[in-house]
């Protein structure tokens, strides 16, 4: 029998298999570069894990990761933009600021030969960003707090007077409200969020974050967090759950070179191994969605 996140997840998981391919013909430049600079949105975990596999692979590269929530980081490579140079190579956010930076001409294209094995849908027409992963947005509940019966499956039910107080929501993720403008038209949508605010949500920085307090009993209920997040937690012992709304919206993490990378080899190394399969076997076992 399929457990619900296995059947959320064949539902609208979009797999991207790609195979091992050779070294590229920048391999030694990146050698002599010996270095990445990577602006990221992952946990120190994830990353960990990451680089570790990276360094069994390039023992030569470097990667210095700089984590940052998504709205700073996008802050940071505005601000090193105005300055007239870049110190990133890579960044890896969420795909609506990645789009934001392509249209203010930041990022540089790159089109890694794993791209042949990727879906279409996954890698921007131009060249200038290619997806990594997904994640799917759910209702996170503390299980100590608040009933299952309880927790509401439509975003009306969110609206509830009795809930004023009681939900907390990712303040760095703008799918909120591209998604429900994507539902119910931009007008209508923004008109419920205006309402959502009216219910004295708690605003968390960063899903990682927002499910920890959810397991500390910081809310009874998280609104829109990721669904990896929560199963991380309910695996640690955590009293979490999620339950699925209708229909479900989904986050998009991406890749982009910024426009004069200080290590544009080793960015394209650094890229073309998390798109393979042996860097998307990687990711998954951190708890990204490939």
């Amino acid at each position: 029998m399929k457990s619900p996140l296995s059947s959320l997840l064949s539902a609208i998981l979009i797999l991207w298999p790609a195979i091992a391919i050779g070294q590229n013909s920048n391999l030694e430049q990146a050698r002599k570069e010996g270095e990445v600079v990577l602006y990221s949105t992952i946990t120190v975990g994830a990353f960990n894990e990451l680089n570790k596999a990276i360094k069994e692979k390039y023992p030569f590269l470097n990667v210095r990761h700089i984590r940052l929530g998504p709205a700073q980081q996008l802050a940071k490579i505005m601000q090193e933009q105005r300055a007239g140079h870049f110190l990133a190579d890579v960044a890896y956010n969420n795909l609506l600021h990645l789009i934001y930076l392509k249209e203010h001409g930041i990022l540089g294209k790159y089109e890694s030969q794993e791209n042949r094995f990727l879906m279409k849908e996954a890698i921007d027409a131009d060249g200038f960003w290619v997806g990594g992963d997904i994640d799917v947005l759910v209702t996170g509940f503390n299980t100590r707090m608040i009933s299952r019966g309880d927790v509401p499956t439509t975003y009306d039910g969110f609206l509830d007077g009795k809930l004023k107080g009681q939900m907390a929501i990712n303040s760095n993720n703008p799918y909120a409200l591209v998604g429900m403008a994507s539902l119910r038209g931009e007008e209508q949508g923004i008109a419920y969020m205006r309402k959502l605010a009216q219910q004295n949500l708690r605003p968390v920085q960063g899903f990682a974050h927002m499910a920890n307090l959810l397991a500390a009993g910081e809310y009874p209920i998280a609104l829109m967090s990721q669904v990896t997040k929560i199963e991380e937690m309910k695996e640690k012992g955590a009293p979490v759950d999620w339950a699925s709304n209708t229909p479900n919206f989904s986050t998009v993490g991406a890749y982009a070179l910024n426009r004069t990378p200080p290590h544009p080899a080793g960015a394209r190394l650094f890229i073309d191994f998390v798109l393979s399969e042996q860097g998307q076997r990687v990711l998954g076992r951190t708890g990204k969605l490939p």
